[in-house]
């Protein structure tokens, strides 16, 4: 009967103050998120990505203290790798309203990130103002955006006096953007609103910086990455003593022991990574025994060794995105030796498709080169002999020669192995097991054109680490022992393009043809266990991309990400990658989209 009680009376208070409009609420739109950020004039290196919920301490009714609603809060942020929009808007109680709060956030992060510096309510203001006066259309979404969140708000004269000021600036400063200098003081803050970027992003960081050693777990939380894209805030702290129970000299005990717990989820324990994370504001990692695999996206602070050096591997340049320098030896590529692997033959299963491309390749082949009046050849050249008979002459040279004509053209493919590979494709299996196909009727089509090409994979594990893989070089032949290389590839690491687009540079300028293509497939942007992450792995990938063709090489990226058209074009330009959106379709694509890059 008590149960019964008070989950009527929780439903009741929940009706009275509730924590949102459910009926009304909108999904993160994350294909049109990015377009909007960057029609409105945003950085195009940012990332635009789902945030988290946070807490706040601000005021509440007490109808919201009964209820136990309004305690938590998804603002919008910038910071230096993205704008982070919130993964579900329920404040208003008509949809297209929380809709088009999506689009004001995505319009005011473009002014704010253009006009910057100054206090909050100021910085605010000026973005307002800036949105307004450049997209007038905006005005009327503006005014019933801005008339319902004040609606919503508690008035002033219901505060205490010591939050009054600091709301009632709020206030103006919304019915009159540019009215209000400062923010008062006051001893709480005040109610988060969603209209405007939240004054702090989460900033990594920590005490110690001393687990980079628990990278290895942070791929299985790489490969692990589903549905829920909410961005995280992370911190590095120093793991509790071990040993030490519930009864510490210290008063802080309980709050140690509920604030640190060892996780080893399983990827089929459901939504359990999910529903307690979702209430907590930072995520603390530590260093220990046991490994967590945690199926959620981290923003961590980059290690306190990134500036260590290493003395093995070729040493190759990285883009200092913020200083606009390329960092000599920065980074370390290591050439995987090669395993005694048994030959193998192309797998029956692929038959059919390299038949079909083979008789496609056969009408697109350069024409043969016919060569008369030679020693030798394939059949006689008639008006050679007659012309010989007739003059008496003695038989010599007497044979046509036909030879096919060979392209000059080296082709160099270039794949990413990373862990993130080992997700699903379709069915039972997954994008490796597609990537490796590709690789196969790549080669098997490439061969039988005698065209002149070479195949590396490559992985990453930090920048003192680019894992290459040379599964054929332009020298060997294509055969059984390069398909077992190929059929043998396994993902691991992470995506360190940039370092991976300059070592693949670096192989093809040594080639004397007139014509090089840098084929580039990859199913994800670039990452890596350090800063690689956001905005430095994009321009360092950007600028190495680049340097390739001022070097006088043809690159080009084919993808299966399927969020790839928000980051692709500013990397590589409109028309220098393909989006495959069926991965099952890549095997074929890849080498029609070789055939057409060799026709242009």
């Amino acid at each position: 009967m008590e149960e019964r009680v008070g989950l009527w009376l929780h439903g009741l208070l929940q009706r009275i103050a509730p924590d949102g409009f459910d009926d009304a609420a909108v999904e993160f739109p994350a294909q049109a998120a990015p377009l909007w950020f960057r029609a409105f004039g945003g950085d195009a290196a940012l990332a635009v990505s789902a945030g988290a919920a946070r807490s706040s301490m601000h005021h509440r009714a007490l109808r919201q203290r009964l209820a136990g609603s309004g305690a938590r809060a998804a603002p919008a942020w910038l910071d230096a790798q993205a704008l982070r929009l919130p993964a579900r808007i329920a404040r208003f109680a008509r949809a297209e309203l929380n809709r088009d709060l999506y689009v004001w956030l995505c319009a005011l992060a473009a002014a704010d990130a253009a006009t910057g510096g100054g206090d909050w309510i100021v910085r605010s203001q000026r973005a307002t103002l800036q949105v307004l006066d450049t997209f007038p259309a905006l005005r009327p979404r503006w005014a019933q955006l801005r008339d319902a969140e004040l609606a919503l708000r508690l008035p002033p004269r219901e505060l205490p006096p010591a939050q009054r000021a600091r709301e009632q600036a709020i206030h103006d400063a919304l019915l009159r953007p540019g009215s209000v200098a400062a923010l008062p003081a006051a001893p709480r803050p005040a109610e988060p609103l969603l209209l405007w970027l939240h004054p702090d992003a989460p900033a990594p960081g920590g005490a110690a910086q001393t687990v980079r050693d628990a990278a290895d777990a942070a791929d299985a939380a790489h490969a692990a990455q589903q549905a829920d894209r909410v961005r995280r805030a992370a911190q590095r702290v120093d793991a509790p003593p071990r040993g030490a129970g519930l009864f510490q000299p210290r008063a802080e005990a309980i709050l140690s022991l509920a604030d640190y717990a060892p996780l080893a989820l399983q990827p089929d324990d459901g939504d359990a990574d999910g529903g307690a994370a979702d209430d907590l504001d930072t995520l603390a990692l530590a260093a220990g025994a046991r490994a967590a695999a945690l199926r959620m996206e981290l923003d961590v602070a980059a290690g306190a060794d990134d500036d260590a050096t290493a003395v093995d591997g070729i040493a190759l340049p990285e883009w200092d995105h913020r200083r606009r320098v390329l960092v000599d030896d920065r980074c370390r590529v290591r050439e995987q030796p090669a395993a005694a692997l048994a030959p193998l033959a192309l797998p029956p299963r692929l038959d059919g498709a390299r038949r079909q491309l083979r008789a496609h390749f056969v009408q697109l082949a350069p024409p043969t080169a016919r060569r008369r009046a030679q020693p030798d050849g394939d059949e006689l050249d008639l008006d050679r002999v007659v012309q010989q008979r007739a003059a008496g002459g003695c038989a010599q040279r007497l044979y046509l020669d036909r030879r096919a004509r060979r392209r000059d053209l080296s082709c160099l493919l270039l794949a990413d192995l990373s862990l993130s590979t080992d997700a699903a494709a379709d069915g039972a299996r997954r994008v490796i097991d597609v990537i490796r196909d590709s690789l196969l009727l790549f080669g098997e089509t490439l061969a039988a054109g005698h065209e002149r090409f070479a195949m590396y994979g490559f992985s990453s594990r930090g920048r003192l680490d680019v894992r290459w893989h040379a599964l054929k070089r332009f020298e060997q032949r294509y055969d059984d022992a390069a398909r077992a290389r190929v059929a043998a590839i396994e993902p691991g690491h992470y995506t360190r393009l940039g370092a991976a687009l300059r070592m693949a540079a670096r192989e093809l300028r040594g080639e004397g043809s007139r014509e090089r293509l840098l084929l580039l497939l990859s199913d994800g942007k670039p990452n890596d266990r350090d800063i690689y992450e956001g905005r430095h792995g994009i321009e360092d990938t950007r600028q190495a991309f680049l340097e390739a063709r001022r070097a006088g090489l043809r690159p080009f990226c084919v993808t299966v990400d399927r969020e790839a058209g928000d980051y692709l074009p500013y990397l590589f330009g409109r028309h220098h990658y393909a989006l495959v959106r069926d991965a099952a379709e890549l095997p074929l694509r890849l080498s029609m989209l070789y055939a057409q890059l060799v026709r242009r």
